[in-house]
Protein backbone atom coordinates (compact mmCIF):
# COMPACT_ATOMS: atom_id res chain seq x y z
CA UNK A 1 0.00 0.00 0.00
CA UNK A 2 1.35 3.65 -0.98
CA UNK A 3 1.74 5.74 2.18
CA UNK A 4 0.80 9.32 2.92
CA UNK A 5 2.17 11.85 0.43
CA UNK A 6 2.66 15.57 1.28
CA UNK A 7 3.10 17.77 -2.19
CA UNK A 8 5.40 19.87 -1.98
CA UNK A 9 3.43 22.67 -3.26
CA UNK A 10 -0.53 22.82 -2.33
CA UNK A 11 -3.04 23.01 -5.16
CA UNK A 12 -4.66 26.30 -5.03
CA UNK A 13 -7.31 27.97 -6.95
CA UNK A 14 -8.22 31.54 -7.18
CA UNK A 15 -10.68 33.52 -9.32
CA UNK A 16 -9.98 37.53 -9.87
CA UNK A 17 -12.06 39.23 -11.98
CA UNK A 18 -10.19 42.41 -13.20
CA UNK A 19 -11.53 45.28 -15.01
CA UNK A 20 -11.84 48.45 -16.24
CA UNK A 21 -15.02 50.19 -15.95
CA UNK A 22 -14.15 53.19 -17.81
CA UNK A 23 -13.16 50.95 -20.89
CA UNK A 24 -16.48 49.10 -20.64
CA UNK A 25 -18.34 52.14 -21.38
CA UNK A 26 -16.25 53.20 -24.19
CA UNK A 27 -15.76 50.01 -25.75
CA UNK A 28 -18.81 47.99 -24.93
CA UNK A 29 -21.51 49.63 -23.53
CA UNK A 30 -22.49 51.88 -26.67
CA UNK A 31 -22.62 49.36 -28.98
CA UNK A 32 -24.05 46.12 -27.13
CA UNK A 33 -26.56 44.40 -29.02
CA UNK A 34 -29.81 43.12 -27.86
CA UNK A 35 -29.44 39.62 -29.52
CA UNK A 36 -31.20 36.33 -27.75
CA UNK A 37 -29.00 35.06 -24.64
CA UNK A 38 -28.42 31.45 -26.35
CA UNK A 39 -24.93 30.61 -27.43
CA UNK A 40 -26.36 27.79 -29.39
CA UNK A 41 -27.85 29.84 -32.19
CA UNK A 42 -25.54 30.02 -35.26
CA UNK A 43 -27.87 32.96 -36.27
CA UNK A 44 -26.18 34.98 -34.09
CA UNK A 45 -22.98 36.33 -33.75
CA UNK A 46 -22.50 35.14 -30.21
CA UNK A 47 -23.21 31.62 -31.47
CA UNK A 48 -20.64 31.46 -34.31
CA UNK A 49 -18.10 32.35 -31.60
CA UNK A 50 -19.29 29.93 -29.49
CA UNK A 51 -18.57 27.58 -31.87
CA UNK A 52 -15.85 28.92 -33.74
CA UNK A 53 -13.71 28.84 -30.33
CA UNK A 54 -14.33 25.35 -29.47
CA UNK A 55 -13.36 24.18 -32.89
CA UNK A 56 -10.14 26.30 -32.90
CA UNK A 57 -9.73 25.25 -29.43
CA UNK A 58 -9.57 21.50 -30.19
CA UNK A 59 -7.60 21.85 -33.68
CA UNK A 60 -4.46 24.34 -31.39
CA UNK A 61 -4.16 20.76 -29.92
CA UNK A 62 -3.66 19.01 -33.19
CA UNK A 63 -1.35 21.84 -34.47
CA UNK A 64 0.40 22.23 -31.50
CA UNK A 65 1.48 18.48 -31.12
CA UNK A 66 2.24 18.53 -34.80
CA UNK A 67 4.52 21.49 -34.33
CA UNK A 68 6.23 20.04 -30.96
CA UNK A 69 7.21 16.61 -33.08
CA UNK A 70 8.98 19.13 -35.94
CA UNK A 71 10.92 20.25 -32.71
CA UNK A 72 11.92 16.72 -32.21
CA UNK A 73 9.79 15.89 -28.94
CA UNK A 74 8.35 12.70 -29.26
CA UNK A 75 5.20 12.82 -26.75
CA UNK A 76 4.14 16.14 -26.95
CA UNK A 77 1.20 17.12 -24.45
CA UNK A 78 -0.80 20.66 -25.67
CA UNK A 79 -1.58 22.71 -23.15
CA UNK A 80 -5.46 22.54 -21.60
CA UNK A 81 -6.30 25.34 -23.79
CA UNK A 82 -5.18 27.16 -26.91
CA UNK A 83 -2.76 30.11 -26.46
CA UNK A 84 -3.88 33.89 -26.73
CA UNK A 85 -1.84 34.21 -29.58
CA UNK A 86 -3.22 30.89 -31.73
CA UNK A 87 -6.79 32.34 -30.87
CA UNK A 88 -6.00 36.26 -32.14
CA UNK A 89 -4.03 34.36 -35.12
CA UNK A 90 -7.91 32.26 -35.96
CA UNK A 91 -9.82 35.29 -35.77
CA UNK A 92 -9.84 36.85 -39.60
CA UNK A 93 -11.89 33.62 -40.32
CA UNK A 94 -14.79 34.39 -38.09
CA UNK A 95 -14.76 38.07 -39.22
CA UNK A 96 -15.19 36.67 -42.30
CA UNK A 97 -18.74 35.20 -40.77
CA UNK A 98 -20.01 37.95 -38.56
CA UNK A 99 -23.15 40.43 -39.15
CA UNK A 100 -21.87 42.75 -37.07
CA UNK A 101 -25.13 44.83 -36.69
CA UNK A 102 -26.08 46.91 -33.87
CA UNK A 103 -25.94 50.50 -33.10
CA UNK A 104 -22.39 52.80 -33.02
CA UNK A 105 -19.51 51.94 -35.89
CA UNK A 106 -17.92 49.09 -33.50
CA UNK A 107 -14.72 48.06 -35.12
CA UNK A 108 -14.27 43.82 -34.18
CA UNK A 109 -10.70 43.66 -32.22
CA UNK A 110 -8.05 40.65 -31.23
CA UNK A 111 -9.58 41.47 -27.63
CA UNK A 112 -13.31 42.49 -28.10
CA UNK A 113 -13.73 39.95 -31.29
CA UNK A 114 -17.59 40.58 -31.65
CA UNK A 115 -19.89 43.31 -29.72
CA UNK A 116 -21.81 42.41 -26.44
CA UNK A 117 -24.92 42.10 -25.97
CA UNK A 118 -27.42 43.53 -23.71
CA UNK A 119 -27.38 40.65 -21.31
CA UNK A 120 -23.47 40.59 -20.99
CA UNK A 121 -23.47 44.49 -19.92
CA UNK A 122 -26.25 43.29 -17.77
CA UNK A 123 -24.50 40.99 -15.86
CA UNK A 124 -21.28 42.54 -15.56
CA UNK A 125 -23.32 45.65 -13.95
CA UNK A 126 -24.65 43.39 -11.39
CA UNK A 127 -21.00 41.91 -10.91
CA UNK A 128 -19.74 43.20 -7.19
CA UNK A 129 -17.49 45.26 -7.03
CA UNK A 130 -15.08 43.53 -4.17
CA UNK A 131 -12.23 46.02 -4.41
CA UNK A 132 -9.86 48.22 -6.21
CA UNK A 133 -6.37 47.25 -7.30
CA UNK A 134 -3.84 50.10 -7.48
CA UNK A 135 -0.64 50.34 -9.73
CA UNK A 136 2.27 47.47 -8.66
CA UNK A 137 5.36 49.00 -8.11
CA UNK A 138 8.37 47.06 -8.68
CA UNK A 139 11.28 47.44 -6.57
CA UNK A 140 14.67 45.36 -8.15
CA UNK A 141 16.76 43.00 -5.90
CA UNK A 142 19.65 43.12 -8.48
CA UNK A 143 22.20 45.56 -9.80
CA UNK A 144 22.55 46.97 -13.30
CA UNK A 145 24.69 43.87 -13.59
CA UNK A 146 22.37 41.10 -12.45
CA UNK A 147 24.48 40.65 -9.04
CA UNK A 148 22.30 39.95 -5.95
CA UNK A 149 21.94 43.57 -3.50
CA UNK A 150 23.13 43.73 -0.15
CA UNK A 151 20.56 43.09 2.51
CA UNK A 152 20.66 46.78 3.01
CA UNK A 153 20.05 48.15 -0.37
CA UNK A 154 17.35 45.56 -0.93
CA UNK A 155 15.70 47.09 1.81
CA UNK A 156 16.22 50.14 0.68
CA UNK A 157 14.95 49.28 -2.67
CA UNK A 158 11.60 47.94 -1.19
CA UNK A 159 11.47 51.03 1.53
CA UNK A 160 11.05 53.53 -1.52
CA UNK A 161 8.73 50.92 -3.44
CA UNK A 162 6.37 51.11 -0.75
CA UNK A 163 6.31 54.66 -0.13
CA UNK A 164 6.01 55.18 -4.11
CA UNK A 165 2.32 52.40 -3.51
CA UNK A 166 1.57 54.96 -0.89
CA UNK A 167 0.96 57.53 -2.86
CA UNK A 168 -1.22 55.40 -5.57
CA UNK A 169 -3.76 55.44 -2.81
CA UNK A 170 -6.10 58.80 -1.96
CA UNK A 171 -4.64 60.98 0.22
CA UNK A 172 -4.73 60.06 3.77
CA UNK A 173 -4.90 56.70 3.62
CA UNK A 174 -2.22 53.89 4.23
CA UNK A 175 -2.57 49.73 4.56
CA UNK A 176 -3.36 48.58 8.33
CA UNK A 177 -1.99 44.93 7.26
CA UNK A 178 0.37 43.28 4.53
CA UNK A 179 0.69 39.78 2.69
CA UNK A 180 3.77 38.23 1.38
CA UNK A 181 5.68 35.15 0.93
CA UNK A 182 8.72 33.98 2.33
CA UNK A 183 8.27 30.49 0.43
CA UNK A 184 12.24 30.15 -0.77
CA UNK A 185 12.99 33.34 -0.01
CA UNK A 186 14.21 34.46 3.32
CA UNK A 187 15.94 37.37 1.62
CA UNK A 188 12.90 38.97 0.75
CA UNK A 189 10.96 38.95 4.02
CA UNK A 190 14.45 40.25 5.86
CA UNK A 191 13.92 42.88 3.55
CA UNK A 192 10.25 43.27 4.10
CA UNK A 193 10.77 43.94 7.34
CA UNK A 194 13.53 46.11 7.50
CA UNK A 195 11.65 48.52 5.22
CA UNK A 196 8.75 48.33 7.40
CA UNK A 197 10.84 49.06 10.52
CA UNK A 198 12.45 51.90 9.12
CA UNK A 199 9.20 53.21 7.92
CA UNK A 200 7.64 52.98 10.92
CA UNK A 201 9.69 55.90 12.54
CA UNK A 202 7.14 58.01 10.85
CA UNK A 203 4.22 56.08 11.17
CA UNK A 204 3.66 54.46 7.84
CA UNK A 205 5.21 50.81 8.54
CA UNK A 206 3.56 47.62 9.71
CA UNK A 207 4.81 45.08 12.52
CA UNK A 208 5.26 41.42 10.16
CA UNK A 209 5.91 39.85 14.18
CA UNK A 210 2.02 41.52 14.52
CA UNK A 211 -0.54 38.43 13.61
CA UNK A 212 -2.76 40.85 12.71
CA UNK A 213 -0.50 42.89 10.66
CA UNK A 214 1.62 40.70 9.16
CA UNK A 215 0.23 37.44 7.24
CA UNK A 216 2.96 35.39 5.15
CA UNK A 217 1.18 33.01 3.06
CA UNK A 218 3.77 30.25 2.82
CA UNK A 219 4.10 30.21 6.96
CA UNK A 220 0.34 30.13 6.87
CA UNK A 221 -0.81 28.13 4.04
CA UNK A 222 2.09 26.47 2.53
CA UNK A 223 3.85 26.38 -0.55
CA UNK A 224 1.37 27.93 -3.46
CA UNK A 225 3.86 27.78 -6.30
CA UNK A 226 3.23 30.39 -9.06
CA UNK A 227 -0.14 31.33 -8.07
CA UNK A 228 1.14 32.88 -4.80
CA UNK A 229 0.70 36.32 -5.93
CA UNK A 230 -3.55 36.13 -6.87
CA UNK A 231 -3.46 33.70 -3.44
CA UNK A 232 -2.28 37.10 -1.60
CA UNK A 233 -4.12 39.45 -3.47
CA UNK A 234 -7.56 37.48 -3.41
CA UNK A 235 -6.72 37.44 0.90
CA UNK A 236 -6.19 40.81 0.72
CA UNK A 237 -9.45 41.79 -1.48
CA UNK A 238 -11.62 39.64 1.23
CA UNK A 239 -9.65 41.35 4.69
CA UNK A 240 -10.26 44.45 3.27
CA UNK A 241 -13.51 43.94 2.11
CA UNK A 242 -14.60 42.15 5.86
CA UNK A 243 -12.50 44.02 7.97
CA UNK A 244 -12.11 47.21 6.37
CA UNK A 245 -8.73 49.52 5.11
CA UNK A 246 -6.40 49.35 2.86
CA UNK A 247 -4.14 45.91 2.62
CA UNK A 248 -0.71 45.93 1.11
CA UNK A 249 0.80 42.53 -1.18
CA UNK A 250 4.21 41.60 -1.73
CA UNK A 251 4.90 39.59 -4.40
CA UNK A 252 8.58 38.24 -5.96
CA UNK A 253 9.42 38.42 -9.32
CA UNK A 254 10.89 35.26 -11.46
CA UNK A 255 13.39 38.37 -12.21
CA UNK A 256 14.11 38.38 -8.64
CA UNK A 257 12.45 41.55 -8.11
CA UNK A 258 9.65 42.35 -5.40
CA UNK A 259 6.38 44.05 -6.27
CA UNK A 260 4.49 45.84 -3.71
CA UNK A 261 0.95 46.73 -4.57
CA UNK A 262 -2.59 48.07 -2.68
CA UNK A 263 -5.49 46.89 -2.62
CA UNK A 264 -8.55 48.96 -1.36
CA UNK A 265 -11.81 48.30 -0.16
CA UNK A 266 -15.21 49.67 -1.69
CA UNK A 267 -17.01 52.44 0.54
CA UNK A 268 -20.31 51.49 2.23
CA UNK A 269 -22.61 52.60 -0.37
CA UNK A 270 -21.18 50.34 -3.00
CA UNK A 271 -21.34 47.40 -0.82
CA UNK A 272 -24.90 48.28 -0.20
CA UNK A 273 -25.32 47.82 -3.73
CA UNK A 274 -23.61 44.79 -3.76
CA UNK A 275 -25.57 43.45 -1.45
CA UNK A 276 -28.58 43.63 -3.82
CA UNK A 277 -27.22 41.62 -6.41
CA UNK A 278 -25.06 38.78 -4.35
CA UNK A 279 -26.40 38.71 -0.80
CA UNK A 280 -24.79 40.05 2.50
CA UNK A 281 -21.66 38.11 1.70
CA UNK A 282 -20.46 38.39 -2.17
CA UNK A 283 -17.82 35.83 -1.36
CA UNK A 284 -20.15 32.96 -0.42
CA UNK A 285 -22.73 33.59 -3.38
CA UNK A 286 -23.60 30.75 -5.25
CA UNK A 287 -22.06 28.29 -2.94
CA UNK A 288 -24.46 25.91 -1.42
CA UNK A 289 -24.50 27.53 2.15
CA UNK A 290 -24.15 30.94 0.35
CA UNK A 291 -26.73 33.15 0.80
CA UNK A 292 -29.36 35.19 -2.22
CA UNK A 293 -29.81 38.68 -2.84
CA UNK A 294 -31.08 40.95 -0.14
CA UNK A 295 -34.55 41.58 -0.74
Amino acid sequence: NPGRFIPTVFESMTGLLVTRSDRVDRYIRPYATNEPENNQSKDTDLGKLWAFYWDRDKAFMDWYEAAEKAKGVETPYAPGTMSTAYWQSQLPTLWKTISNRGPGNFEPSPWLPIRWGQHQVKEFDAAPVLGYLHRPIKAPMQDENGKRLKPALQAKALQAAWVQALDTLPEGQKPVRVFYDSTNNPEAEIALNNALHDLNKDGHGLELGNVEEGYDIGRRLGNTGVSGALVEINLATIASYKDGGVSAVVYAGTDGSLTVQMVRPPDEARKAKNSQNRGADPFTFGSPTGGAPAE
